[in-house]
């Protein structure tokens, strides 16, 4: 009895043994799944939460004049032609945001006539009715001046200003649906509200050009007579090897390609600016270093700065200065040279409506250009710039028609290269 007694004792330890071992596998189980559940939370909730910061970073800015009329029969590289069948305009936007705006959709509502019934237009690959060039969906971030190609019906004509005299008033709602969920809006025509002007302010994108023993039209070596000789995008033979080292992407339609973004400002060598990205190469003793040419007066930098009116009233920025600084007393200071505006250079600057979009012009003088400790390494120039009507007949300080407003710039970028013979390399 007691051999029989001791076995099932043996045989019952084995079983709670069995048992207890279950719950602990059974638990560890429930721990690795639960911890699996929680991890999947987290990276689903880390990609969600990337995905809302993205989004919160996109912002499309409409271009003034907002839309204009492209003429009958115009052909859209790799788009198709604006023939009788459609009424084509084109949207220019610039993106001031953080990150790239893809566009997904385009709607329109007018007023009495055009699109009163809403149109929508899808992205296509060719030209078609209620349609938009899918090739310019994507916005680059800091692109400005990307142009977007509408087609419409033939018997659809978006009503716009039929006086150029009078004030424009808004017949358009146009929206812009981006596949990050948000929408960015603007009314065409754009609409001048009188009223008291304050800041005009904006965090402003930045693009330089030179001229002189170099060309900014894709950063030319010295060349003798001609600035246009041997420049790459406008049929000459330079390389990077003669220090061609600045090269652009395509400008928008209908620029051909190879080009920076050109000004026209008559008086000026090749009656044209070239502005091209922030940056500029720097060398020692490089006889092709932009900097050092610069610095003695060789070659003449200016900077645009795009600006936004956000004021509740047109102003017209006639003075203006710029400063921007690496370390201690290395400043690149500027004074305003001219705005350019709907497609034109104005000395004396035109009226600019409320929510206009413009560039101001900065030409920099060089005798207060980079004269102490000049650097040894790349190095960034940050600063800020401003704008104001100060100096205008009948404009003072006392009276409600004086503005002034001031700008956070894009870095200006130098890049060092001690090469004496090539400063691309």
């Amino acid at each position: 009895m007691r051999k029989l007694w001791f076995r099932r004792k043996a045989v019952s330890t084995l079983i709670g043994g069995m048992i207890v071992l279950a719950l602990i596998l059974t638990a560890l189980l429930s721990v690795v799944f639960v911890s699996q559940q929680y991890d999947q939370y987290q990276t689903q909730a880390s990609g969600m939460s990337q995905f809302d910061t993205q989004r919160l970073s996109e912002y499309l800015v409409f271009n003034s004049p907002g839309l204009t009329s492209v003429p009958l029969n115009t052909i859209v590289p790799g788009w198709g032609t604006c023939s009788s069948t459609y009424i084509c305009y084109n949207m220019t936007v610039t993106n001031l945001g953080g990150v790239g705006v893809h566009i997904v959709g385009i709607y329109i509502n007018s007023t009495g006539s055009g699109c009163t019934s809403l149109c929508v237009l899808n992205p296509t690959s060719s030209i078609n009715q209620n349609a938009f060039t899918q090739k310019d969906q994507f916005v680059n971030r800091g692109e400005t001046s990307h142009a977007v190609i509408l087609a419409l019906p033939s018997a659809v004509v978006l009503p716009g200003q039929t006086n150029p005299s009078q004030p424009a008033f808004p017949m358009n709602a146009i929206f812009i649906a981006t596949s990050m969920g948000n929408v960015f809006s603007f009314q065409w025509p754009f609409q001048v509200i009188p009223g008291v002007s304050s800041v005009a302010y904006s965090q402003g994108i930045m693009k330089v050009a030179y001229q002189g023993a170099f060309n900014s039209k894709n950063e030319a070596g010295p060349v003798a007579g001609n600035v246009s000789a041997g420049i790459p995008g406008s049929g000459g033979s330079g390389t990077v090897a003669q220090g061609y080292c600045h090269q652009e992407s395509v400008e928008p339609y209908p620029a051909p390609p190879g080009y920076a973004e050109k000004i026209t400002v008559s008086g000026l060598a090749d009656n044209n600016l070239w502005f091209v990205n922030p940056w500029i190469t720097a060398g020692a003793g490089s006889t092709k270093s932009i900097l050092d040419s610069i610095d003695n007066g060789a070659t003449t930098l200016y900077m645009y700065i795009i600006l936004i009116n956000t004021g509740n009233m047109p102003f017209s920025p006639t003075a203006g200065t710029l400063d921007l600084t690496w370390f201690a007393s290395n400043h690149i200071d500027g004074s305003l040279f001219g705005v350019y505006y709907r497609g034109t250079f104005y000395s004396t600057a035109p009226s600019i409506p409320e929510g206009g979009l413009y560039y101001a012009i900065y030409k920099i003088d060089n005798s207060i250009f980079m004269l102490n400790n000049p650097p040894t390494r790349s190095v960034m120039f940050w600063g800020g710039a401003a704008v104001t009507n100060a100096g205008t007949s009948g404009t003072s300080d006392e009276n409600q028609d004086f503005y002034s407003g001031t700008i956070l710039t894009s870095g200006l970028w130098i890049r060092y290269e001690p090469s004496s013979t090539n400063p691309c390399a």
